[in-house]
Formats: structure tokens, C-alpha cells, sequence
């Protein structure tokens, strides 16, 4: 009560609530096993969190844990106290979408509250936390051996763990823990600790990330306890587009396993029986690549057989779903999985085409730090070349994409599943030009001010990759409209006369879009002065290709990364034929920009009745580090002017008007 009346009001802290208390309290068993005691308390300040603290949800996983609600109260402004009935509390399944894992709530519902009254809840879960692997299973064939994984310890009779379907728990990895938390908040919190306890003989491993904390490291009994702290947390101001937050904010990594080898020896095992292939998948490895001539033909159709067949959805197999993957056959069969089941699909009919194929794990678009605790949320393929190198493969980013690894996912950290281990790896880097929009046009100008034009435009990687997803998802009876739609880019009254597309899952070449349009009075003016915009660079198909770029320059500096889609390169070529009579009387000026984040090339030139004018504009990283955000807010607003700038004309015999 005290504390609650000590933390002060919405005028001290600008919020609608401040977390009191926010205090874990972990005890980790010699099975790896580990019970979290949760103790929070959250002040009301302002009428919102009426709201948002009238019902307390409490998540957990029946497979994978067990919680216990231990006590619910309200602390009234005027000094009593309420204690919740728990047997009122409501159990349903969490909101899903895609992955349907039986994932559950409890719900508690509140009192009706009032500015100054206080929420405690205290829980406690028992089980593990998610991880993308399981129990050792098979160990290598050949002549190497594999290091093998530590044994489960012996647990006692009567000492087993439950999960909340009355099932022994047993840990991802056997006598190993790990946790990852986050020391941020979207309000204001007076005091964070944790605490984890373990037996003296499990070494423990754990960084600070982004800022600091308070530790301490204590000995009680047969326990080395663990703490940290960190007192008056405040909100941290969020950026538009801004890196994930824990790439910049003050966490802490913990883990009992000693190397990220050791983690990608587990993978190799737990996933190592999985691969097995029936008659049927046999027959469709060899159905898809009978008519392929070399080994990145027969890789890249069955990339794209399991990223266009195997539609994405998740059904839960148990204790081992978060970090298994289904059987091939079952996966087959179903047609169905997450990444990890797509991963393990195409591993198993690569190894029936006579590939070296393992699963990897990644963080998609994410850092993975130093200390080897599950950070991923995504898993993909290999291959093992003859010559020892790695190729990356990705069937879940695949669908309607040429890249047989995304090029949404450079410079990424991956735990390659391979026997006998590897270091925390990176994927390869992703030029600009590895993700290029090419628009090509030869307009003619009409005395009349009319526009009319070719344009080819071609992209790969990124661009490519988002413009056939949009394509895909248009009925071909509706792409007419569509492409309507879209060259309306170049002016309100823009129409297009004939297009001819690829078709979005032909991936024999990159995407070529041929498009002829006409844009009447697209040229302002009517008297001897015409002024005309450059019809490229209105950027047609710029919203699948370049609009994560635009309206990113509004703040002076950034203090965090700016996230992009990729890194991008847009090359436009165009020539622009002038009636008979018109003169160009002022071009805009020529660009020369070159900087670490990106860069900035125009010129432009006019000779005998025509204009003609390149433009390449390069952004070299999906994120834009804070120092490297001045040049890249200098290359975007000057490309921004620039499709704004007008050519002025003059016509012979006109009349100025007045």
C-alpha cells in the first residue's frame, strides 16, 4: 500500500498507468525445467487504463506449461482492499491466425475501477519457454561422430513437472534453460527485477543488451541466485519505421548452454529423423525435376513446388511443436505447416534429388545476440555443396518470388542444423542492383498537351517479388482495372491503351511489364510557355516497388535504425519527344549524390525537338543506421524535388496568357 500511494499521479508520470512492481522470481530445475513467479502492480492514473486493466489475461500454452493463478486484488484509493474469487476466471483459446497450436487464456475480470486504485496479480508458470528444438534423437551416420547432448537429468519419483494437460514436461533441451527479457515498456515502470535460481552445477551464461542493469550474483545453499534490476523505466519514444525494439533496447539474455555449436548439433538431431520420404514423394521429386539440366534448375523447382503447394497453416502436435518439424510425409500429405514444416519438406525431397540438406534457424529481420538463448522465429533449408559451401533456401518467402533466399532477408543470423556444428552465421548481403526497378519510355508530347508513351518496366529481387504477389492476388479479369489504376500514377486522366505482363508464377525470367498509355492535357499550359513533369518519375508501380522510401525524411536525426523493405536501386531511362515548334527553354539541374546509405544520379539534357534523362537512385541497406541518416534523408528529398521539377517549354506562335 505504500508503494501504491508513493508512486504519484498521472501529472508525475504523463500516462494513464505506472507499473508499481513489475518482479519474476525463476527457479530452474536439474531437468532444465523452470517455474516463474510473476508479482505485478499497476496503478491507475487516467481513464484509459480503466479500460485496459479491467480484464486481466493471463496466456499460456496447455502443451508446453502449466499456470497457476495464485491471487488477483484491487487496492482502493481509499485503502481497502478487494481480493478476487479465482474460481470466477474464464478459459478460452488465444486469437490465431495462421498457426493454430491450442494456445489458451485465462480472463479475470475486475471490479469496476476508478483514477488511484491499484491491480495486483501474482501467477506462476511451470514449464519451458519456446525453442526451435526438442529431444535428441538421432545421432550422425558415417564416420564422424557427433558430440552428443547432455543426458535429462534423473528426476526423482514424485518430482516430474506437469503441463496443464497432466503430461510429464520435458524440456526443448534436455537439462538446459534459457529465457530472454525485456527491460522496456510501453509505461512508465517504478521498479523491474528478475531473478532466476539454479543448482550450483548448471553454469549460467547471460549479457546485458542496449543499456544497463543492476546484478547481483548470490549463493543460497545448494543455489547460485541470480538478480537484476532497473528502477524507473520510461517509455521509450518510438520512431516511424524504426528497427525492432530489441535491436535497441535494454535486454537481458540467459542460457545454460555453452555455444551455439552445441545448438546446431541439436538441430541436426532432433530434425534428422524427420526427413524420411515415402513412394509418393519420391515420385514428385522426380516429376518436378525431370526436365531441370543443372543442380540450381532441380534446387530452385522444388523450392518453388513446396512454396506454392504447401500453404501456409499450423496444427499442433503436441509438447515438441514449437521447435520440431512434422514428418515430410505428413507434411505432404497435408499440404500444409509453418516454416519449420516447409523448411523440412523441402529438405527431405532435396535429399531425394541428391542433395546434402539440412534446416536452419533464423530471426527474420532481426538481430540475434552473442549469447546462445532461443532467439528465432523462423526456419529455413540449406544445401551442402560439394566444395563445403552453404546455399541458403526459403519455400515460406518463396511463393510468387524468383529468390530462392529472400532478398527481404540479408545480413541475417542463421544456426545452420549441420552434424557436427556451426557458429552463429550471417546471410549473404544483397546489392542494390539485386533488387532493381527498371523503367525504360519513349513519350511523344502532342500540341494538344497530350502524353502518350511506351515504357518497359522490369524489376527483380524485392520490387519483383512484392509486384507479382499484388499481380497474383487480381483476378485476370480484373488486371485490366488494375493496370488502369496504377498508371494513373503518372496523371489523374492517364489511361493505358495495351499492357502485356508475365504472368505472376511464370519464373523463367525476371518480371517485364510492356505498357502503352495516354494522358491528355498531362502538359499545363496553353499559350506560347508550356511546363511538363518528367512522366518516369511519377514512379507507375512505385507503390509495390518504393514506397516503404517515401516520407521517411520528416525527423531532423534519428536516434534508432530506419527499416526499410531491402536495399534498392531504381534506374529510369526515358526520352521525351517535343511537337514541331517547341523549344526547352529550362531543365532541372543535374544530381551527383554519393553517401554510405544511399545515393542520388540524374541527368538530363535537350537536343532537336527531344529531352532525355536518366535517373538512378541507389539505397544501399534495409536499415539506415542513425549516423548514416543524413545522407539518406539528403538522397530521399532531393528524388522527391526531383519528381516534383517540371521542364518549361516554349511553342512557336503561341500567346502568353494573361
Amino acid at each position: 500500500k505504500a508503494k501504491i500511494a508513493a508512486a504519484g499521479d498521472e501529472k508525475k508520470h504523463n500516462a494513464d498507468a505506472v507499473v508499481v512492481l513489475d518482479k519474476t522470481d525463476v527457479t530452474v530445475r536439474p531437468s532444465g525445467i523452470g517455474t516463474a513467479r510473476s508479482h505485478v502492480v499497476t496503478k491507475i492514473l487516467r481513464d484509459g487504463a480503466i479500460r485496459t486493466q479491467s480484464v486481466q489475461v493471463f496466456p499460456f500454452d496447455p502443451n508446453t506449461n502449466r499456470l497457476e493463478l495464485i491471487a488477483v486484488r484491487v487496492y482502493r484509493a481509499d485503502g481497502t482492499v478487494e481480493e478476487l474469487p479465482l474460481d470466477k476466471k474464464a478459459q478460452q483459446p488465444q486469437p490465431s491466425w495462421g498457426v493454430f497450436w491450442g494456445t489458451q487464456q485465462y480472463l479475470v475480470t475486475v471490479p469496476r475501477l476508478a483514477v488511484g486504485d491499484a491491480v495486483e496479480t501474482i501467477s506462476e508458470m511451470t514449464g519451458f519457454n519456446v525453442a526451435y528444438l526438442g529431444d535428441a534423437a538421432a545421432s550422425a551416420t558415417g564416420e564422424t561422430p557427433v558430440p552428443q547432448v547432455p543426458p535429462v537429468p534423473q528426476v526423482p519419483q514424485g518430482e516430474a513437472q506437469l503441463n496443464a494437460k497432466g503430461e510429464v514436461l520435458k524440456p526443448p533441451v534436455p537439462g538446459h534453460w534459457h529465457d530472454e527479457v525485456h527491460f522496456w515498456s510501453d509505461r512508465p515502470v517504478i521498479e523491474k527485477r528478475y531473478t532466476v535460481r539454479l543448482p550450483k552445477d548448471k553454469p549460467l551464461q547471460f549479457e546485458v543488451y542496449n543499456g544497463e542493469l543492476r546484478p547481483a550474483v548470490t549463493l543460497e545453499g545448494n543455489q547460485v541466485v541470480y538478480s537484476f534490476e532497473k528502477k524507473d523505466l520510461k517509455p521509450l519514444p518510438s520512431e516511424p519505421s524504426m528497427e525492432p525494439w530489441p535491436n535497441v533496447a535494454p535486454k537481458l539474455l540467459l542460457a545454460t548452454l555453452p555455444t551455439w555449436e552445441d545448438k546446431a548439433r541439436w538441430l541436426y538431431q532432433v530434425s534428422e529423423p524427420q526427413f524420411e520420404p515415402d513412394d509418393a514423394i519420391r515420385a514428385k521429386v522426380a516429376e518436378v525435376i525431370k526436365d531441370c539440366k543443372t543442380d540450381e534448375e532441380k534446387y530452385t523447382a522444388l523450392n518453388h513446388w513446396v512454396a506454392e503447394n504447401i500453404r501456409y497453416a499450423g496444427t499442433s502436435r503436441g509438447m515438441a511443436e514449437g521447435y520440431t518439424i512434422h514428418t515430410c510425409q505428413e507434411t505432404f500429405h497435408d499440404r500444409a505447416g509453418v516454416c519449420k514444416d516447409k523448411a523440412g519438406m523441402l529438405a527431405g525431397m532435396l535429399r531425394v534429388a541428391g542433395f546434402e540438406s539440412y534446416v536452419c534457424m533464423t530471426m527474420a529481420r532481426q538481430r540475434v545476440d552473442r549469447i546462445p538463448a532461443d532467439q528465432f522465429n523462423h526456419c529455413v533449408t540449406c544445401i551442402r555443396k560439394p566444395d563445403g559451401s552453404l546455399i541458403l533456401l526459403d519455400p515460406t518467402w518463396m511463393p510468387k518470388s524468383r529468390d530462392n533466399w529472400s532478398t527481404l532477408e540479408p545480413n541475417q543470423h542463421v544456426v545452420y542444423g549441420l552434424p557436427e556444428g556451426k557458429e552463429l552465421s550471417t546471410s549473404p548481403y544483397f546489392p542494390p542492383e539485386e533488387c532493381q526497378a527498371t523503367w525504360r519510355c519513349v513519350s511523344i508530347v502532342h500540341d494538344d498537351n497530350k502524353l502518350t508513351g511506351a515504357f518497359g518496366f522490369e524489376a527483380v529481387g524485392t520490387p519483383e517479388g512484392r509486384l507479382r504477389r499484388a499481380l497474383a492476388g487480381v483476378p485476370p479479369a480484373e488486371r485490366a482495372n488494375y493496370f488502369d489504376q496504377t498508371v494513373q500514377r503518372l496523371s489523374p486522366n492517364a489511361v493505358v491503351q495495351s499492357v502485356a505482363c508475365d504472368e505472376p508464377d511464370d519464373f523463367a525470367r525476371p518480371l517485364h511489364i510492356r505498357c502503352d498509355f495516354a494522358a491528355p492535357r498531362f502538359v499545363l499550359g496553353d499559350g506560347q510557355q508550356r511546363m511538363l513533369a518528367l512522366p518516369m518519375l511519377q514512379t507507375i508501380f512505385g507503390d509495390r516497388t518504393l514506397s516503404d522510401l517515401f516520407g521517411q525524411t520528416g525527423p531532423a536525426e534519428r536516434k534508432y535504425g530506419l527499416k526499410l523493405w531491402a536495399s534498392r536501386r531504381a534506374l529510369f531511362e526515358e526520352t521525351i519527344k517535343l511537337p514541331a515548334g517547341w523549344t526547352v527553354k529550362k531543365l532541372p539541374e543535374a544530381v551527383d549524390m554519393d553517401g554510405p546509405s544511399a545515393g542520388l544520379h540524374f541527368k538530363i539534357e535537350s537536343k532537336e525537338g527531344e529531352i532525355q534523362y536518366t535517373c538512378d537512385l541507389i539505397i544501399k541497406n534495409w536499415i539506415v543506421p542513425p549516423a548514416d541518416y543524413a545522407n539518406f534523408k539528403q538522397v530521399m528529398e532531393k528524388f522527391e524535388e526531383l519528381t516534383g521539377r517540371v521542364v518549361t517549354c516554349e511553342r512557336e506562335g503561341g500567346h502568353a496568357q494573361r
